[in-house]
């Protein structure tokens, strides 16, 4: 402290770390003395400080929670409609910044309905007439296999029009009961006895497609809506969405 250079160097509010080293002195009046050389002011010594840490590798970014870009972790129906994804049920829109969507919350089409139908199935190998089924669906259309497939299958019978023709209307909403309709006969049309009660407060036993909305309830594929009543009700008139759709599949198929 008492050398000026020495002090001023130590005290330099540049300085940040101190470190001490320990020489042997080979010649000169110390040689062979033990000597401590506090490395203050940046000298250089002959033991050199240990490299820095190498920085922690990032952490990697966490996966995706669906390869459809438009859900999310923690909504509703995610692992059906994963699900649906992972076995090429759905293969959703290719966007323009290119990702994937699903658009869980838009309602199911006709057309679209016979895809998820024929994947569903499996793809099975099938020749799709020259002729179309129905008067309304055009053989170079998209999905005119799948909707063909449908009708030699007998999932779909579609409308009887006044000139006698059937029809598909592929581009019309599915309605919940018409799709409970889909799913009994894709299974191949079970035997099943029909209950003597609804098992949905606001389906009757004499109404369209009881039977099969009954099935449907009796597999669990569809447990409707709890209604603040106690009772349950399943809006056979109200469109299918994409997101429940993906739950009806996934339930039936497990």
């Amino acid at each position: 402290m008492n050398s000026p250079s020495h002090k001023a160097a130590m005290l330099d509010g540049r300085e940040t770390d101190a470190g001490v080293g320990y020489v042997i002195p080979t010649s000169g009046p110390y040689a062979g003395w033990h000597m401590v050389v506090s490395n203050m002011a940046g000298y250089r010594s002959s033991v050199q400080a240990p490299a820095p840490a190498p920085a922690p590798a990032p952490a990697p970014a966490p996966a995706p929670a669906s390869p459809f870009g438009d859900l999310r972790a923690g909504q509703q129906f995610l692992t059906e409609m994963n699900w649906l994804a992972d076995r090429h049920i759905s293969t959703g829109w290719a966007e323009a910044n290119g990702t994937k969507t699903y658009r869980p919350f838009d309602t199911v089409n006709r057309d679209a309905m016979a895809a998820f139908m024929y994947r569903l199935a499996g793809s099975p190998t099938y020749t799709a007439p020259k002729k179309s089924p129905f008067a309304d669906v055009s053989t170079g259309q998209q999905f005119y296999k799948e909707m063909a497939w449908l009708a030699s299958k007998k999932i779909s019978t579609g409308w009887t029009e006044a000139n006698g023709t059937k029809t598909y209307r592929p581009f019309e909403s599915v309605n919940r009961d018409a799709m409970a309709a889909f799913m009994y006969r894709l299974s191949g049309s079970p035997a099943f006895n029909t209950p003597r009660n609804s098992p949905f407060g606001d389906v009757s036993t004499g109404q369209q497609f009881f039977k099969e909305i009954s099935w449907l309830s009796a597999k669990g594929i569809s447990s409707g809506w709890t209604e603040d009543n106690g009772t349950r009700t399943f809006k056979s008139v109200q469109s299918v969405n994409r997101d429940a759709m993906a739950a009806f599949m996934y339930r039936w198929a497990h």
